[in-house]
């Protein structure tokens, strides 16, 4: 018999991914706050920055994709999601998408310690089937709660990428401030 977490483990990963994203991800000096959602919507243009921790992302997705059929791989993917997640711990400074300025980072939020224990907590699962399943069919495959999930984060992303307030223009972050017209 399996015990009840490592059966559950993709289920309750997703759900704390997706609870993450309707989180506060980052506080920053000065009284504002840097949403989840919009943490994952900036994540590209965060390259230029030297910021890569976004990656985390789309490895979680091919390691949740890959769970049954490719479990060492998404294993492999899971820690390599894991060990991205954990650099944000080194995130100084963050851009907003009100003035286009970059401000200090005061404390991470419950976002972003959610995200990384949802990454944990896939990887811990996906390592014990690891070390207990003999075949691809033994470690759990999708199961209702796992598809609703899927579907709500979607949902989710989709709903957010269209909200004004989430908006902001590549261009402007990634230019240099215009020079004052001091006399």
């Amino acid at each position: 018999m399996v015990p009840t977490l490592p059966r559950y483990y993709l289920s309750l990963s997703l759900l704390l991914y997706l609870a993450c994203l309707f989180c506060t991800g980052a506080h920053l000096v000065g009284g504002a706050q840097m949403p989840s959602l919009q943490m994952l919507l900036y994540g590209p243009w965060a390259m230029p920055f030297g910021l890569f921790q976004w990656f985390a992302n789309p490895l979680f997705a091919l390691a949740v994709l890959a769970h049954r059929r490719f479990r060492r791989l998404a294993l492999l993917a899971g820690l390599a999601a894991l060990y991205l997640a954990l650099s944000g711990l080194g995130i100084e400074r963050l851009p907003d998408n009100v003035s286009y300025a970059f401000h200090d980072v005061a404390a991470l939020g419950l976002g972003f310690y959610l995200w990384v224990l949802a990454l944990f907590g896939f990887s811990a699962g996906q390592g014990w089937w690891c070390w207990k399943a003999r075949r691809a069919s033994e470690v759990p495959g999708w199961q209702w709660p796992d598809l609703a999930l899927l579907a709500a984060l979607a949902l989710t992303i989709y709903t957010a990428a269209g909200m004004p307030s989430l908006q902001f223009e590549p261009g402007r972050i990634l230019l240099p401030p215009e020079p004052s017209l001091a006399i």
